[in-house]
């Protein structure tokens, strides 16, 4: 944890100031003004408050940009970016600009910074989906989960693919300039290059499928990418799985299997899908309505190799009637959505049209 504050005391011309770092780094307060200053200041505030106190990062020459306010007799200066932790901050305090300053007041530089935190354990990978070890040859991306948050740029360099003999199988992956991180820097999503999963497309004709039925391969996560404080993980990671044949039938929405609860219980809506659905899709696009089509309130969890889903509601059931909604953008591992197939075969077309942005299967709880 940071400190709450960071109390500094300068005693100049028989006077002493107090400079606080508040909060996070939210802000810093000097203090305290006499009266006659705090007054005059509330009256007048200074047009040039910088010139009052100012503030610059480590040994820059340029004072910190942000906003000066009166807080009782401390003046607080809000910087328009929270200090960072472990930087040096040059703090000045010129209390001859002051308004009603003293003949002999004087100017006062003193250093301030924020502690960084104590370290804790080294980042791991937490998970890998999806989480079953049997996944089609079209095999569309992964998602991976770090336990902080981890450096970008790092992701092409840091994760590959074997086959059964340990070869590193060649450009994978779609490689964004824009790494598909979660707002946390915790959850990525990882790609398969699709010019190599569709048919007919160039990549896959010039370099081949990544993946091909029955076959072994490896997902690896090297321990040497850093976290975001720049330290490594703690080890490599690896995920050995098996293929098997292209997966190109949609998520069979109408087929799920769906085991109601009972009233005034918290018992879960069990369903199972009867294949590995997309886990974050799965986990975000599916959900329960009352018959007035209100949300329940709950939560959703994924069961193993993401092929049953639960709902826990917040409140116990009440006994009626009830729908599962599941947006269309619901996806098994090969990107086929409850919409549409990822790949159509011209020859033998299996998509089906849903016109309606979500899906509704009612289901009543019984008292």
């Amino acid at each position: 944890m940071l400190p709450l504050a960071l109390l500094l005391s300068l005693a100049v011309a028989e006077r002493d100031w107090s400079v606080e770092v508040v909060g996070k780094g939210e802000a810093i307060a000097v203090g305290p003004l006499t009266e006659a200053e705090a007054a005059a200041w509330k009256a007048t505030p200074p047009k040039e408050p910088a010139d009052v106190l100012a503030v610059f990062a480590d040994k820059g020459d340029l004072a910190m940009l942000g906003s000066w306010k009166l807080d009782g007799r401390k003046v607080v200066f809000v910087p328009r970016f929270p200090l960072v932790a472990g930087v040096p901050y040059r703090v000045v305090v010129n209390a001859a600009k002051l308004p009603a300053a003293a003949a002999n007041a004087q100017a006062v530089t003193t250093t301030v910074q924020l502690a960084k935190p104590p370290r804790g354990p080294a980042a791991v990978v937490e998970a890998v989906y999806p989480s079953v070890d049997v996944l089609p040859e079209n095999q569309l991306k992964f998602y991976l989960h770090f336990s902080a948050p981890m450096s970008r740029g790092e992701v092409y360099r840091r994760v590959r693919l074997l086959d059964a003999a340990g070869k590193a199988i060649v450009d994978p992956f779609l490689e964004l300039d824009e790494e598909l991180w979660d707002r946390d820097q915790r959850r990525l999503t990882l790609f398969i290059d699709p010019g190599r999963i569709k048919q007919g497309l160039r990549p896959r004709e010039e370099m081949g499928p990544v993946f091909e039925a029955d076959r072994k391969y490896t997902l690896v996560i090297d321990a040497a990418w850093k976290d975001g404080d720049g330290e490594p993980l703690k080890a490599e990671f690896r995920k050995a799985f098996k293929t098997v044949g292209p997966d190109e039938k949609q998520p069979d929405f109408a087929g799920w299997k769906l085991t109601p609860p009972k009233a005034a219980t918290t018992e879960p809506l069990a369903v199972a899908f009867g294949e590995s659905l997309e886990q974050a899709l799965a986990v975000r696009l599916i959900w329960v309505e009352d018959a007035a089509g209100k949300l329940v309130a709950g939560k959703a969890t994924l069961g193993p190799a993401e092929t049953t889903w639960r709902w826990t509601p917040d409140a116990p059931w009440v006994a009626g009637d009830y729908k599962l909604v599941a947006d269309k953008r619901v996806e098994d591992l090969a990107g086929n959505s409850i919409e549409k197939p990822f790949e159509v075969d011209v020859f033998n077309r299996i998509q089906r049209e849903v016109v309606a942005e979500v899906v509704r299967r009612p289901f009543k709880v019984e008292r």
